[in-house]
């Protein structure tokens, strides 16, 4: 009988061992994929279950496809901007033109900071606008007052504030004032960054004539979701994520315009776009950090610009922001396009942030309703 009550007793305890782990297991959300804060289990069939580190728990049952994940979402981004179904990365082979032009490229990137032909100047009125900015106590109106001051400024925020993503009503933008009582002191901060930053985009044809325009409207909607999460769920420095966000799109313009030009002056050599997304990888980043620089940003910008892509599990609030406003612009697009379905989108995005809950919903229903006004359009 004794012998009985002990085998008895030990079953229970094995079966609430069981259900306790069953419990914990179910009760898991999806784990931050950021690649830098969870380690990865890729199956067979290309997806992917997160492994809890840093105190984030696991994906469980949710397992997502590995091209919706950080690392490979900017090379499907890519192949949207370049218009090609895939993107192709051969190497260019040493002593080829490929590979001259790879190389001129490069070392005018390594210095970009000093070439007036492609990086934008630092507006006259950035230091006074930022302080004004950055000043819990300043008024919508205060800011406004600086911005009339320069006409072309005034003119990019009229044109960004009468942008789908940002007009709440069907009547036009015609006035600053009008701007700043429609979307308010904080929505005025993310305008002004977007037009400080606006790149000049050329037009032309060939390989690289829709890059610009995607990717410019690629880093307006990284941007907005970059301050969003610094905001809701990082509760941190919005405007900062805002301009990190510009600042990687503009970066990736430049990349490519610089590529541009180099075929330019070798004629009989067709482009290859995949010299552009060797470079794209290597630079983008770089070039960002370099114009930061140059434009006397915060070291903030600057250090989260620098952990972009980072392996190291210590990224800062504001580089967790950067990528999921990536990541979450790129998703937004390739759903527009019917790239991918729009339940995986939302998942992998879930993923990639794994506290944000329904702050990630919201943030995911404003950039889809400014891709679809985009579409529209």
């Amino acid at each position: 009988m004794a012998t009985s009550f002990l085998v008895l007793g030990t079953l229970v305890l094995v079966a609430a061992g069981c259900a306790a782990w069953l419990f914990r297991r179910r009760g898991r959300s999806p784990g931050r994929v950021s690649g830098t804060n969870a380690a990865s289990r890729v199956d067979a069939s290309g997806t992917v279950d997160a492994v809890a580190q840093d105190g984030y728990a696991p994906a469980g049952e949710i397992p997502v496809s590995t091209d919706l994940l950080p690392d490979a979402l900017p090379h499907r981004l890519y192949a949207l901007a370049f218009e090609q179904p895939m993107l192709a990365r051969p190497p260019a082979a040493p002593g080829s033109a490929h590979a001259e032009v790879a190389a001129a490229a490069a070392d005018l990137l390594s210095r970009i900071d000093t070439q007036r032909r492609y990086t934008p100047r630092r507006p006259l009125l950035l230091p006074q606008l930022m302080r004004t900015i950055n000043d819990p106590s300043a008024s919508a109106q205060a800011i406004a007052a600086i911005i009339g001051q320069d006409p072309a400024l005034a003119a990019n925020l009229l044109r960004i504030a009468g942008s789908p993503l940002y007009r709440v009503q069907s009547k036009p933008v015609d006035s600053i004032d009008r701007a700043v009582a429609m979307v308010g002191t904080d929505g005025l901060r993310q305008i002004i960054s977007a037009a400080l930053v606006q790149p000049v985009m050329g037009s032309g044809s060939g390989a690289f004539a829709g890059f610009p325009g995607t990717m410019w409207e690629h880093a307006l909607m990284s941007a907005v979701a970059a301050a969003d999460h610094a905001k809701l769920v990082e509760r941190g420095d919005a405007f900062a994520a805002q301009l990190g966000g510009l600042l990687q799109g503009l970066a990736a313009i430049i990349v490519v315009q610089v590529v541009r030009d180099q075929y330019a002056k070798r004629p009989g050599v067709a482009p290859q776009v995949g010299v552009a997304v060797a470079l794209l990888d290597r630079w983008t980043d770089p070039v960002a950090r370099r114009i930061a620089a140059k434009w006397e940003l915060s070291d903030a910008i600057a250090q989260a610009l620098a952990e972009q892509g980072a392996a190291a599990p210590k990224q800062g609030a504001l580089a967790r922001s950067l990528c999921f406003g990536r990541s979450a612009a790129t998703l937004a697009m390739l759903c527009a396009r019917d790239a991918v379905a729009e339940h995986d989108a939302l998942q992998a995005l879930h993923l990639i942030e794994g506290r944000g809950g329904t702050a990630v919903d919201g943030i995911w229903r404003r950039l889809r309703r400014e891709v679809d006004a985009q579409e529209a359009g």
